[in-house]
């Protein structure tokens, strides 16, 4: 019941706030259909979003959806997140501060009978947010400024499902029963719905009122659907043996040997997706205009059309990662490739395509929890918290005056369990460090510090969902 009530609130409360709100601050949106949303919610994000070699019962991971069939029966799981940033934006001689906060992910799992799950939500796939002005000048024409602004971005509703191909449980030692090897391996995919639109303005200005100042407004509109999916496969070794008091020795003993056995277990993911074609529509308008002080006046419209037909070409992703689970350990790596050079948009018949190249993403994290039994009063909530640290290096497929753009960040993050809800709900919190570009060729280096706050919320221990009951 307290779950029920937890979600309700939930969606109350957040109900009014639109994924469309959701803006971009970084110059380097305006390529392509802007800056693209990561697929990692606030508990991975911590570990430098980790997430195609992990999986947890308590959260919903769309980076691969083979994840959703290890989600724990009759235990639904609802997560919801917000994220945000301070961006400051540097040039060799001048420096911009910008801050957001928005809503980041609504998610909801579901798991379906023994070896399946699905999952279903609403998160941003891109953001467009930029303005700038760069000043230039001509012999001909004196003093001119070049003005770019864009805004919008692309959100995504997915549903996913999964299946365990197959699934040999574990047994832990008993009077009975020996301790054996677990082993299973799932498949899971997500159909996605992409819907937005987002814009860009391009200008010249000319500072003599003689001069004719130029403009050119395009909006696009996405609607269309894309497909991704997943491979997951777990293996977990005998558990070991690992003595807790070092003077307990085989050779002595009057001293009763005090022992817990240490988890081991390997796990890999694979993610992909095909090459996409999106269906889209665009308005254009060109014009000249007279400009000043105090208003604009329209002298001569160059182009104008509505609804263009069009598809933009997505290319082809795809990802890969391991994860070593030692004890109270887990570490993992993860590689992120997509060829943005076959990135195209065709309307009316006319080509447009961004100079992009090939992009890879690079991630190594690790976790650590010292204890994992809530119910057990004894462990202290920090000693059940997890916690996280992780690296990552991106290649953008940005290459602007023949310098390629790259991304490192740095990220930690801990996730809180909610013991008063006597189940697996945890609060998830994570923040990076990180930089993107240079000053160097008259470009503008980013750095930024960005925060990921959520919430995963379950039923309770005694609180089975979807669970038909033998007698009322």
């Amino acid at each position: 019941m307290q779950i029920r009530i937890t979600c309700v609130l939930a969606v109350m409360l957040l109900s009014s706030v639109s994924f469309g709100q959701i803006n971009n601050h970084s110059p380097y949106s305006r390529y392509a259909f802007g800056e693209l949303f990561g697929t990692e919610n606030a508990y991975y994000f911590g570990a430098g979003g980790l997430n195609i070699p992990t999986v947890n019962y308590n959260q919903v991971n769309i980076g691969n959806p083979a994840s959703y069939s290890y989600l724990l029966r009759y235990k639904p799981i609802f997560n919801v997140g917000v994220k945000g940033e301070i961006l400051e934006m540097n040039t060799v001689s001048d420096q911009q501060v910008t801050n957001q906060l928005a809503l980041s992910n609504f998610t909801m799992g579901l798991p379906i009978g023994k070896k399946g799950g699905a999952a279903f939500g609403i998160r941003p796939y891109s953001t467009v947010g930029y303005s700038m002005i760069e000043p230039a000048s001509d012999p001909h024409t004196g003093v001119f400024t070049y003005n770019f602004n864009g805004s919008g971005g692309i959100n995504r509703v997915f549903i996913g499902a999964a299946r365990k191909l197959f699934d040999k449980p574990y047994i832990a030692k008993t009077d009975t029963n020996k301790l054996k090897h677990e082993t299973s391996l799932s498949i899971g995919v997500n159909a996605y719905y992409l819907f937005g639109s987002y814009s860009n303005t391009r200008g010249v200005d000319f500072a003599d009122f003689t001069f004719l100042d130029t403009r050119s407004e395009v909006t696009t509109q996405v609607s269309d659907f894309m497909f991704d999916g997943g491979l997951y496969y777990h293996y977990r070794f005998k558990d070991k043996k690992r003595f807790t008091n070092r003077s307990a020795t085989k050779k002595d003993s009057t001293i009763k040997a005090k022992y817990k056995y240490q988890v081991r277990a390997l796990d890999f993911g694979l993610v992909g997706s095909l090459a996409s074609n999106m269906k889209a529509k665009r308005d254009e308008f060109v014009y000249t205009y007279r400009s000043t002080e105090l208003a604009e006046f329209l002298e001569d419209t160059i182009k104008y059309s509505i609804n263009e037909d069009g598809m933009l070409t997505l290319p082809m992703s795809f990802g890969a990662g391991a994860s070593l689970t030692y004890g109270s350990f887990r570490f993992g790596m993860q590689l992120r490739m997509q060829d943005w050079s076959t990135y195209s948009e065709v309307f009316e018949g006319t080509v447009i395509k961004d100079l992009l190249n090939p992009s890879f993403d690079g991630t190594f994290g690790v976790e650590y929890q010292s204890a994992s039994d809530v119910t057990n009063q004894a462990n202290s909530t920090l000693s059940l918290g997890i916690y996280k640290m992780g690296l990552r290096y991106r290649q953008t497929p940005l290459q602007i005056n023949n310098t390629i753009l790259t991304e490192i960040g740095m990220s930690f993050g801990v996730s809180l369990p909610m013991r008063f809800s006597g189940s697996g709900s945890m609060i998830n919190f994570g923040v990076e460090f990180g930089e993107r570009g240079t000053t160097n060729d008259n470009l503008i280096q980013e750095r930024f510090i960005t925060a990921r706050l959520g919430f995963s919320i379950m039923p309770g221990r005694f609180d089975n969902w979807f669970w038909k009951r033998k007698y009322n």
